[in-house]
């Protein structure tokens, strides 16, 4: 039995009532100035809920089909590190949930399609002297965005899971002829931060600092996973040293986060309890014009 995705699924038109700003690291509570300059961005009612019940649905399921197409129980494996040479870790004291790779040209082109509006607004089609945003690399060059890396990682976190803050790296394709630069963000559940226990998520917090506690790890995951969703913000921070000092953006359903690989230290805060699923990907850039490209073979 083969995986089959519905036509009019994720149509390229965004629902009616989304809405998108991007955050000023100048002007947010606590302020960032050393990120003044970088760029991360949130889209908001970018799906509606029953969407996003669809997608995690269309994970499971491609986690669930066995070699000989036998309907078994999802699996999330623990998801890994990249510790380079595209060579992948276990390391549970920095990252800490489940995950499903899903490889979906089709889902990631549709994604791409209703994101392409805010990604024009931006001004993320054609990155020419971007230093900010490609590092070095990008001195004297342009980059044309080409696609959604169609690698969906979708990610679990349950209570007492988290990813301590790190920098995202940026993807090569083997052939060289793409990379990356922004990571995209999907939050397929979640009330933002009116939907928080904000005193309680403080207090725990602290707690984790000083004994090093990061939930009721005790517990089946099941029990862990009950309940209303407590934590998991991803949290931009300007160093290690101030994990206090985070700007976050709380998870919910629906909501997009979009951000630039290069120097924004960031990570995702322990969930306390409740499950917080997430969708990831990558922006991909090539030097060379796909338009330019598709009229070359025409």
């Amino acid at each position: 039995m083969s995986l089959t995705i519905r036509p009019d699924f994720l149509s390229p038109q965004a629902p009616p009532n989304v809405t998108s700003s991007i955050i000023d690291f100048n002007s947010t509570t606590p302020r960032i100035r050393a990120y003044k300059r970088n760029f991360a961005a949130v889209i908001d009612n970018f799906m509606t809920e029953a969407e996003c019940n669809e997608l995690l649905a269309l994970a499971e399921k491609s986690a669930a089909l066995s070699s000989d197409n036998k309907i078994q129980t999802p699996i999330w494996e623990r998801a890994m590190i990249n510790v380079g040479g595209g060579k992948q870790a276990m390391a549970t004291d920095v990252r800490n949930c489940g995950r499903i790779i899903f490889d979906s040209t089709e889902l990631a082109d549709r994604l791409l399609a209703r994101l392409i509006p805010f990604f024009r607004r931006w001004d993320m089609e054609r990155l020419e002297n971007r230093m900010a945003v490609t590092g070095l690399t990008g001195r004297q060059n342009t980059y044309y965005l080409t696609r959604l890396n169609e690698r969906l990682r979708f990610l679990k976190y349950v209570g007492g899971e988290y990813f301590r803050p790190h920098w995202d790296g940026r993807y090569i394709t083997p052939d060289r002829g793409e990379v990356s630069f922004y990571t995209v963000h999907f939050y397929l559940n979640g009330e933002g931060e009116s939907g928080q226990d904000l005193k309680e998520v403080l207090r725990r917090e602290k707690e984790e600092r000083k004994w090093g506690c990061d939930g009721e790890v005790g517990d089946s995951e099941e029990e862990r996973g009950k309940g209303r969703l407590l934590g998991g913000a991803t949290s931009f921070i300007p160093s290690w040293e101030e994990d206090d000092q985070a700007v976050r953006v709380w998870p919910k359903t629906g909501r997009v986060l979009v951000f630039q690989h290069n120097d924004l230290l960031h990570g995702g805060d322990s969930v306390y309890g409740g499950t917080k699923y997430t969708v990831r990907t990558d922006v991909m850039y090539s030097k060379t014009n796909p338009l330019s490209q598709a009229s070359a073979k025409s």
